[in-house]
Formats: structure tokens, sequence, C-alpha cells
């Protein structure tokens, strides 16, 4: 009788081992989704998906003594109709260093294996507005003599990361012949006059007006 008493009570706690299995094997299941999603391989010129959370709408990016020249970018972004500035949009930039190579430091992760250390992330202001201080970078001798450029990605909840043609500086002498291979200007001109401020920082902007493109 205490063994048929105990029948039910047995039944329950195998039935509940195995509803529990079933859902651990299922939250596994999840997991390795999710994980497989996070590690598809990314475009090699984007970065705006790894923006750190408490992103500013300024940034600096090189570390302390870092050669170069001082240099300070701004600008603003736009919704497509030119003049509403747009809000929260990731800015992601990159750049070579002052001899022309993407410089490392042995322990860079995700896309700063190939980006380097001096790269940065803003989100844009109710005003879309963004700002970055970095050094001037020097051009490299590949892409046929591509000017001297800073890499720009943009993302938007409702605009995909995108890349745009490169940063150039105006009083650099390929410039002029390289007009022609400019593919995406970020709908404004992605050429910049600097000015030198009374600290010997260089100064630039750059404009943007949020589009949509199919990497």
């Amino acid at each position: 009788m205490i063994i048929i008493k105990h029948i039910p009570t047995i039944y329950i706690v195998v039935f509940l081992l195995s509803l529990n299995a079933c859902s651990q094997s299922t939250k596994k299941q999840i997991r390795n989704i999710e994980t497989s999603v996070s590690n598809q391989k990314k475009p090699s010129w984007s970065g705006a998906f790894e923006a750190p959370k408490n992103v500013s709408w300024r940034t600096t990016i090189p570390p302390k003594r870092e050669p170069g020249e001082k240099l300070i970018i701004s600008g603003t972004v736009f919704f497509p109709d030119g003049k509403t500035p747009a809000k929260d949009v990731i800015v992601y930039v990159y750049h070579t260093n002052n001899e022309g190579i993407y410089p490392k430091k042995g322990n860079e992760n995700g896309q700063g294996k190939y980006h380097g250390y001096l790269r940065g992330w803003m989100k844009t202001d109710t005003n879309g507005n963004y700002e970055f201080e970095t050094i001037r970078p020097a051009p490299y001798e590949t892409h046929d003599g591509e000017p001297a450029h800073i890499h720009y990605t943009i993302e938007h909840p409702d605009y995909p990361e995108y890349w745009l043609t490169g940063l150039w500086f105006s009083d650099d002498p390929r410039v002029a012949s390289y007009l022609d291979k400019i593919e995406r200007d970020g709908g404004l001109s992605n050429i910049t006059t600097l000015t030198k401020t009374d600290n010997n920082i260089l100064r630039g902007s750059r404009n943007i007006i949020l589009q949509k493109f199919k990497n």
C-alpha cells in the first residue's frame, strides 16, 4: 500500500524533472542562436555596432602623447530633408596615424583588429551635433594613392549601418585627381578645409544627410 500511495508523487517528480530538462535545453538553443547571430561576420568597414552603451556626442580618440597634429572635426547630421537635425545617430570613425598605418597595440578586439586603436564613436545630440578630437592622419600608398582620409560609418534606428566616402582635406594635393571616385559624400561635401586656431589646433567640419544604401 505504501508503494502504491507514493506512485503519483514519483510520476510528478519525474514529470517536473523532464520539464526542467526541456526548458534548459530550449534556453541553451536560444543562447546558441543568439550567439550565432551576434558572431556573424560583419563587413570589414563596419564598426558602429560596437559603440559603447554610454556613448556621448563628443569623443577624444588618440591616447596621450600620440604623435601628430591635433585635429578637431565637428558636424551636424540631418534627416533626408537636409534641415531637421537627426538625434541619436551613431557616427563611427577610424583612420591611420601620422605615418599612414592603422596602429595596433596587440590587444584589440572586434573590428579594432583591422581598424587599429585610432577609432571612436559618437551619438548625435538633440541638435544632431557630433565632434571628435584626434590627430591628422597621413595617406597610405594603396587604392591608387587615395588622399589622406578619415573613415565614416553611420547608424540610426531607421538607417542600418552604412559607410561613407572618407573625409578628405582640401589642402591634400591628391584630392583633385580623385574627385571622380567619390561614391557616397553623405549628401554634402566630404572635403573639409582646415583652419588653425590660436592654440595651434586644426579644425574642420563635415555635415551629413541621412541616406539609405544597400551595402
